[in-house]
């Protein structure tokens, strides 16, 4: 304290200031570069999510309303029918009844043939869900078809006028 009466210490004011001058430009010109481009892959994300889950709403409420088949369909369009967004509060259900179809296609040769990846993972996610101890198990088993429909050679569901009852 003694020296700095002596000696008192220089104002820095003018290196922050020269800081500042030098720093806004690069800080700007790097942030110009980058934040669009990660705000358009957190939208452009959210988007393709958000328009999955119109297609699945759509798709399971089109298969309770017009194409049900009791034993089939019942676990499934119990939760449909009761809630406005299936999609989001369904999504338990709905993987277990994919699961179910995914693995009816793929006993046919052919399709096994033109999708061997995804038929396997189907069948290996199919096999876990059997050896399940309790349904709880079997629930979290079954939720692991989402790994498998995201294979490149996984097929879609069956179309709802493949599932309609026969009279």
């Amino acid at each position: 304290m003694l020296a700095d009466l002596d000696d008192p210490p220089r104002s820095r004011t003018r290196d922050l200031f020269l800081g500042v001058l030098v720093g806004l430009p690069v800080v700007g010109l790097v942030a110009w570069f980058l934040l669009p481009g990660l705000a358009g892959m957190i939208q452009g994300n959210a988007s393709s999510y958000d328009e999955r889950l119109r297609a699945e709403d759509a798709y399971m409420q089109t298969l309770c309303t017009q194409a049900m088949v009791l034993p089939r369909d019942e676990e499934l369009c119990e939760c449909v029918l009761a809630i406005e967004v299936p999609s989001l509060d369904c999504r338990d259900p709905f993987l277990a009844w994919s699961l179910a179809r995914h693995h009816e296609a793929c006993a046919d040769a052919t399709a096994r043939r033109a999708s061997l990846t995804f038929c396997s993972c189907v069948d290996t996610v199919h096999e876990r869900v059997g050896k399940a101890a309790d349904p709880e198990a079997g629930r979290l088993e079954a939720q692991r078809v989402g790994k498998c429909l995201e294979l490149p050679d996984a097929f879609p569901l069956p179309q709802i006028e493949t599932l309609m009852p026969t009279s």
